[in-house]
């Protein structure tokens, strides 16, 4: 067991006896008789304990959120430091090598002229009239694409010729007897950023006793600092922890006396937590606006707001290097608006008449044991994963609805197709709106059912024009969390629908939505420099508002509603 382990379990036994002698002080104070107390013992006893654990477990909490990457910095600013003489060396080198200083300085020139050319063609673009040239845009396209060519070309001998140099270097000092710490701080300040990562991640593994990618002598040198930082840091957090634990011990035992007002401290103490609940998820809510925002806003300064939300054809694959051609990408989202707002169409067809006759029924129709054994048989349905619902669609409903369709004249029908997807996620949805629309129905009084049947009217009327107008505002919100079960929906669509973006209404021809794309853009190694990328965060605050929007109907509805049956 880890010390931080050990640590926490001697809190966790600080808190408890804390609520023990908080307790057991207030009842001493006024000689066994409570009624003298301001508030109740127990009260007294939270306070205590509160304060015992609070400060200690909040200091471990962030240890361990924060302790490695510390551990990493301390590490990483010791190797420097212990690699001040070879990295100096190398610099020297670098200034005296007159091949590496040719290849940087073409390069850094080919990268102005790059961006000079780039300057006239966006003057070229801007123009209107006989001052457009064509040709003359064409021209300092092919320009600035051998400049580009070249300037990459440059670039990568300058980074070939720096390794050779840091591999001389290290040689050198490894010849001249440097110590293995200051090789591990060389290799390491020298590797590129990702390798950095990489280095001291082994680094740490090597330290905890564990695998990892790679056994060098340099590694093991920076796993000792490691090792050495890692211990240091455990124990002062252990020591401040124990030490908090025990200063808010004594100090809020000697705060317990007859008038002290522990509960209205205890309570505020609640209500300060619960304040910090919302505000975090307050922030949350504002962090993923705000990322989703920035972003957007750097993909649309390379792709016109416009084009994004009324172009007609989705193909984000682009040029990432300077040899790659005929890739300019097409960003028009809206076969991903159509294909998304056509399956959730298909899906609520399926899921909203099922699940709210299924509702009705088990509600107002059904006997208890009836009632008691198919509602958990269909609510079963939501704890299917949606991977084997995909599989289903890909497998049976996809080769069936081809198969019939077929029979009927129709050739051109696909196994991976907008209907497919859609009937499936209808049954998957259809718990969300029965489980719901019952629960609702249920909660109406019984009194409005009493009173429609005194004034004559039968049990059919009586649903239709007492229970469902009163239960409208539940019934709303299940089928808007249903849509947006279905708008959010990507496994189903994946494996039953296809990827391609295709605008059609025809349900029997593959489409594809934006959580697909979104997955699709995201997944893998990407640049997120490119509009190919910056794309996803585009769609994800489309998706966003889209989403508001239907809270903000639903809300609109409820209130109305409300209003009239409450």
């Amino acid at each position: 067991m880890s010390v931080i382990a050990i640590i926490a379990l001697m809190v966790i036994v600080m808190l408890a006896g804390g609520f023990y002698v908080g307790r057991s002080r207030a009842i001493g104070a006024v000689a066994g008789n409570t009624v003298r107390l301001h508030s109740l013992p127990n009260y007294h006893g939270y306070y205590v304990a509160i304060w015992t654990g609070l400060p200690a477990f909040v200091l471990l909490a962030v240890f361990g959120l924060f302790g490695s990457e510390l551990v990493e910095r301390l590490t990483f600013a010791e190797l420097q430091r212990g690699a001040t003489a070879i990295n100096e060396r190398l610099d020297e080198r670098l200034l005296e090598d007159a091949e590496y200083q040719e290849f940087r300085g073409a390069a850094i020139q080919l990268r102005e002229r790059v961006g000079a050319i780039g300057e006239d063609m966006q003057r070229l673009r801007s123009a209107s009239g006989d001052d457009r040239q064509p040709a003359r845009l064409e021209a300092l396209r092919q320009d600035q694409l051998e400049a580009l060519n070249s300037a990459t070309a440059a670039e990568e001998a300058a980074i070939a010729r720096r390794a050779a140099l840091v591999d001389a270097v290290g040689e050198a000092a490894e010849e001249s007897g440097a110590s293995m710490r200051a090789l591990a701080g060389f290799e390491l300040v020298q590797a590129p950023r990702e390798q950095r990562q990489l280095f001291l991640s082994d680094a740490m593994q090597i330290a905890r006793g564990e695998l990892s990618s790679r056994e060098s002598a340099e590694l093991h040198a920076a796993a000792r600092i490691v090792s050495r930082y890692q211990d240091r840091i455990r124990y002062l957090v252990s020591a401040a922890a124990l030490l908090l634990a025990g200063a808010g011990l004594v100090f809020t035992r000697q705060q317990v006396t007859p008038d002290f007002r522990a509960r209205n401290n205890v309570e505020r103490l609640i209500t300060g937590l619960l304040l910090l609940s919302s505000v975090l998820a307050i922030l949350t809510t504002v962090g993923i606006v705000f990322s989703l925002l920035f972003e957007s806003i750097r993909f649309f300064s390379s792709v016109p707001v416009f084009e994004f939300l009324f172009g007609l054809q989705w193909s984000p694959q682009i040029a990432l290097r300077a040899d790659q051609v005929g890739q300019s990408g097409a960003f028009g989202a809206v076969p991903l608006f159509a294909g998304t707002a056509l399956i959730t169409l298909i899906a609520m067809a399926v899921a909203v008449p099922i699940g709210l006759l299924s509702a009705i029924y088990l509600s107002e129709y059904a006997g208890p044991r009836f009632r008691a054994t198919a509602k958990p048989v269909l609510e079963i349905l939501a704890g299917i994963p949606t991977v084997v619902y995909g599989f289903f669609a890909l497998l049976t409903v996809g080769p069936a609805i081809r198969g019939l369709f077929t029979w009927l004249g129709f050739d051109d029908v696909v196994t991976q197709s907008a209907l497919s997807a859609g009937l499936v996620m209808g049954v998957m949805i259809i718990p969300f709106i029965s489980s719901l629309s019952d629960d609702v129905i249920n909660s109406v009084p019984q009194g409005l059912r009493d009173g429609s049947y005194a004034m004559g009217a039968t049990r059919s009327e009586t649903i239709t024009r007492v229970v469902m107008p009163a239960a409208l505002p539940g019934i709303v919100g299940a089928i808007l969390l249903a849509v947006s079960r279905a708008v959010g929906e990507t496994m189903i669509v994946v494996m039953a629908a296809g990827q391609g973006a295709n605008l059609t209404a025809n349900p029997l021809e593959s489409v594809t939505t934006i959580t697909v794309q979104i997955v699709m853009l995201l997944t893998g190694d990407q640049e997120f420099d490119s509009p190919k990328t910056l794309s996803a965060f585009a769609l994800g605050l489309v998706l966003f508002v889209i989403t508001l929007i239907m809270n903000v109907i639903a809300l609109r509805v409820v209130q109305r509603y409300r209003e009239k049956y409450d």
